[in-house]
Order: structure tokens, then sequence, then C-alpha cells
């Protein structure tokens, strides 16, 4: 396969190395999440050459202790049931096919090194019909030029069927590991706007990003005894027209906190610089309660 042949998705979490790789790839694609990805795969149906043979290589971190790709704000862990209806309806849709890829790369660090990063990737083979990549060993942006991932460090990456030939790779059964709660926004639920007891401020996808960006989004806590009330939400705009995912801001700026499902006391989130992202709240203007109240 010619080295151009890399279709280059780049995680876009505000890091510099994987600001670098993006800037070093020509023709690469940043996303944000698992919607966006979705988005952006949608966009590439309609300008795709299935003649092209090509990897689909999805570049970003991994969670720091399972070794699983982080996309955005999106953990590709295989024993989620909604990554695995994402990548079940790439496959139902025939999607890799029509966009002419023969393999999928999770580029990460480590990625094929831990059992529960292999079982991800060859449960993702299993969906897809295609082979899923991993990766053996650390990468640096150097790894990269401007074709995508460099053929001369192919010794880096292990296939599922290479992962299979030392046996079955049991599914792990403990998801609850410290770097778990990282902050999927998709796993939150999407809701109409709200009456609240306090303001609620509705941002853009752009102004998201810039508060998210200051999020440490890999690092949630699950905090029972933490009774203290929001002083605000933001509103951030879901997929579906009309709907949003509420995060709460507590401590003035100093922690976010979100309600994924399944976890009744919602899980909370450092702010690594609260002046910054007060001031990028000051100039989102509130929708208060009784703004909200005249919507209904």
């Amino acid at each position: 396969m010619s080295a151009n042949h890399h279709l280059s998705i780049v995680s876009g979490n505000g890091d510099p190395e994987l600001g670098q790789i993006a800037a070093a790839i020509e023709g690469s694609i940043i996303v944000n999440g698992r919607a966006d990805l979705e988005s952006q795969l949608c966009r590439l149906l309609t300008e795709a050459n299935p003649l092209e043979a090509k990897t689909l290589d999805l570049i970003g971190h991994s969670t720091s202790a399972s070794s699983l790709l982080v996309l955005g704000d999106w953990v590709i862990d295989a024993t989620s049931t909604k990554v695995t209806s994402f990548f079940r309806e790439l496959a139902e849709q025939d999607v890799l096919r029509r966009l002419g890829v023969c393999a999928v790369r999770l580029l990460g660090c480590l990625t094929a090194d831990s059992a529960h990063g292999k079982w991800t990737i060859v449960r993702l083979a299993e969906l897809l019909g295609v082979e899923v990549y991993g990766v053996t060993g650390l990468l640096l942006a150097s790894h990269y030029d401007r074709h995508g991932f460099s053929d001369d460090r192919r010794y880096l990456l292990a296939s599922a069927s290479e992962l299979l030939k030392g046996g079955v790779i049991p599914r792990p059964l403990d998801r609850r590991t410290p770097n778990a709660f990282v902050l999927d926004i998709d796993a939150l639920d999407a809701v109409a706007m709200r009456c609240a007891a306090w303001p609620v401020r509705p941002v853009s996808v752009e102004q998201a990003r810039e508060l998210l960006a200051l999020v440490r989004r890999r690092d949630g806590s699950v905090l029972p005894g933490l009774l203290v009330s929001p002083e605000l939400e933001i509103a951030l705009p879901a997929v579906e027209p009309g709907k949003f995912h509420m995060l709460q801001v507590l401590l003035d700026g100093g922690l976010i906190r979100v309600f994924p499902r399944g976890e009744p006391h919602g899980v909370v989130y450092a702010v690594d610089d609260p002046y910054t992202f007060r001031k990028l709240l000051g100039h989102i203007a509130p929708l208060t309660a009784e703004h909200t109240a005249s919507r209904a």
C-alpha cells in the first residue's frame, strides 16, 4: 500500500503534540468526539474514491489505565455498548467499503498492549469485518510525516489476527479503573432546555470546545458526599436539534459535574484554569429560569 493511502483522523482535544501531528499530515481531519467522527465520515462518503484502498487511522492519546484510544471526548472501549453500536452501524451501512477502507488502525500509545486494549481491537475487527491494528509501543509526533503514520514504524503495529494467535482474549470484566470516568459528552442525556433554579448558559460548538479544553476530562471522580448546588449550567448543543447536554458549574468554576447514565451521584471534573473558565463564561449571556419558562 502506498504511503499516502491513509485516511488520518486526529483527536482534537487541544493537546500540543496532537496538534503537531495534525499539522504534519496533509489532509488530516480533526474530530472532537463520536458525533464529530460520524459527521466527518458522512461528509467523506460524498467524496470517496473506493478504488483507492486505504487505512482508516484514528490518532489520539490512550488512557493510562487500560491503554484505550481517546478520540476527542470519546473513549473507544468495546465493552461499551455505545461504542460497539457505532462500529456495528458502520458495518451495517457498508461505510468502510464505500470509503475504500481496508483496515482500521488505533494509533495511540500501547493500544495493543493491555488485555482491555487487545480485546477491544479483536472485537472491533469482528464487528467491522476488516483487520484492526493497535500499537505495541510508545508513539511520538516524529512517527508521522505528511502522508500520515510512517511506514517505517509499522513494526509497532499488531493486528487482531496476530493477537488471536496467542489464544482467545477474554472480555474485560471490570471497567471501574481509576481513569474510567473520561468525560464523554455523547454519554450524557440529550434534553430540551429546562427551567432551573440557577442560570443556564447555552453555548455554541466553538465555545464548548474552548471551555472543555480547560477541563481535566480524563480524570473524573464520583463524590457521593458532594451535595453543593450548581452556580449555573452550561448547555452544550446535541446532535438532535433543540436538545442539549448539560454541565453543572460548581465552586466558582473550579469543578464541573455531569450525570452520565448509570451514575446517579454524578461525576466531577476539575478545571485547570478556573479564572479563564469564568472569563469565557462571562462573555456568554445567561438564559434565566424566566426566559426558559417563556419558551415552554
